[in-house]
């Protein structure tokens, strides 16, 4: 039997922002209090109920968020002034023509995320351009509820001894301002629905929805590396290159007819990105601020520089640490330093860091740091855009620039608060956990408390010798329990 409790940690237990915030129902969960006992497959349902629920809330401030725009239109530079940009009002004039085609119009969008762009089009009625933008923009906010209750479903299921840091990705500030400004959450939860897949052992599925997460978003490849990386280290290559494969046929057979009919249509959004410079948001944007403009070419090249030392950080950090780290915790690092040196780095580029911070148990507090300076790069983007139309209004270039390189230092702190906690977590787990330790740690059955002291203490030291050997990571999939077969030593 696992020394595990089946039901799942209560959060105000356990993080001091939690017990603070449940001040408003009642306060923390009493010290003599216990969570009702239920099957260990359905522990984690009634917290993701209960998500699920304050998640449509957190979308509905999303939404009140852009009704200055909602109600006037997105016309320039005024929905910038508003901070109520989006993306999808502008795709509401995509008509009938389907996307990807000859003489279609064309989309800035991978494959997936395009379609379902066209199809809720379709359903938008005949009327003044602001009619159309409101209706479009109402689908997709319908839509987009369904995504985050699926979204916050699917990351407890995935760590079901701790369905409650699903809050990360239902309650969070950065899900309220940049939740409606494109469609990224689709491929956020497909990414999602794939790693949990992948940690039930179900390859094929994972690979299959592995493939459309990557027609709808890029970045889903680093999942796939970060797996990869583990499964080096576990010796379970032969279950990742099922993966790769299953991924790369279902990319391949979603791509092919459109690749047939008209390959310049699909493939466009990539030459666009390989022929772009610099874009918001970026550090290399940040040096032609401040007088030291790059070049396409060069940008490119130390873009893919970057992506090579993610990889060579995210494989030091999967093979060189005493115990295994997580495979949420090395997809968040690698796609840290993945984002951050990217050509552009667009205020959504939160959501894709959402769920991973859910799934490695980010304390609330380094989850709020982070937000804060999302939301002041939030405001400061938009602001400076504006300025570029009137500038004696608009933020200057060089605050515009400060602002950009602390939300990077922010994304950086992240990274650095996941590797200390993975670092900590030595070939023998401790009974008390660190200082800076971030992550829920669930519950251990013990005998009951009027037990004596002594016998207590033999029972934490068999327990926790038991505990050494658990299986810390909930998507390990085909890994789990499997012994290091590589590990690199750093003297």
């Amino acid at each position: 039997m696992s020394p595990y409790a089946p039901e799942s940690v209560a959060p105000t237990r356990i993080d001091p922002v939690a017990a603070s915030a449940s001040e408003i129902i009642g306060g923390p969960l009493g010290r003599y209090a216990e969570p009702a006992r239920r099957a260990a497959r359905s522990a984690w349902q009634p917290a993701a109920a209960v998500l699920v629920g304050l998640s449509s809330l957190t979308v509905a401030f999303g939404v009140l968020q852009k009704g200055h725009c909602l109600t006037k239109g997105w016309n320039n530079p005024d929905q910038f002034w508003h901070a109520c940009y989006s993306d999808l009002p502008v795709s509401s004039g995509i008509g009938h023509a389907m996307p990807y085609l000859s003489g279609a119009p064309r989309l800035d969008q991978p494959l997936i995320s395009g379609l379902v762009m066209w199809l809720v089009g379709l359903a938008v009625p005949d009327g003044t351009v602001l009619v159309r933008q409101q209706w479009y923009f109402a689908l997709w906010a319908v839509l987009i509820v369904v995504i985050v209750m699926a979204l916050v479903i699917v990351t407890a299921a995935s760590v079901p001894r701790a369905p409650w840091r699903a809050a990360h990705v239902a309650l969070s500030p950065v899900l309220v301002l940049v939740g409606l400004i494109s469609v990224d959450l689709l491929g956020v939860l497909l990414a999602s629905v794939a790693l949990w897949a992948w940690g039930r052992n179900k390859i094929l599925l994972s690979g299959l929805v592995m493939g459309l997460a990557i027609s709808a978003r890029s970045y889903p490849l680093v999942l796939l590396v970060a797996i990869g990386l583990l499964a080096v280290r576990s010796g379970k290559m032969g279950a990742w290159a099922r993966l790769a494969a299953t991924t790369l046929v279902t990319w391949f057979a979603v791509s092919l007819p459109w690749l047939v009919m008209n390959a310049d249509g699909l493939l466009s959004v990539y030459r666009s990105w390989w022929r772009s410079g610099s874009g918001y948001g970026s550090l290399w944007m940040v040096s032609g601020l401040l007088g030291q403009s790059l070049p396409q070419g060069r940008v490119t090249a130390l873009v893919i520089l970057a992506w090579v030392v993610a990889m060579l950080v995210g494989a030091l950090f999967a093979l060189s640490l005493d115990r295994r780290p997580t495979v949420a915790e090395v997809s968040l690092v690698i796609l840290v330093i993945v984002v951050v040196t990217g050509k552009a780095m667009p205020v959504q580029a939160g959501l894709w860091l959402l769920p991973l911070i859910a799934l490695v148990g980010l304390k609330w507090r380094d989850h709020l740091i982070w937000a804060a300076f999302e939301a002041t790069y939030f405001v400061a983007v938009w602001l400076y855009i504006a300025g570029i139309s009137t500038p004696n209004r608009g933020m200057p270039a060089g605050l515009y620039s400060v602002l950009t390189v602390l939300r990077v230092v922010a994304w950086l702190f992240v990274l650095v608060q996941v590797w200390r906690v993975a670092r900590s977590r030595g070939p023998a787990v401790s009974s008390e956990p660190a200082d800076n330790e971030p992550l829920e740690r669930e519950p251990v059955e013990r005998e009951p408390r009027d037990q004596e002291p002594a016998e207590r203490g033999r029972l934490d030291e068999h327990l926790g010798s038991r505990e050494q050997d658990e299986e810390v990571d909930p998507l390990a999939g085909p890994m789990a329990g499997a012994p290091d077969e590589v590990i690199v030593r750093i003297s």
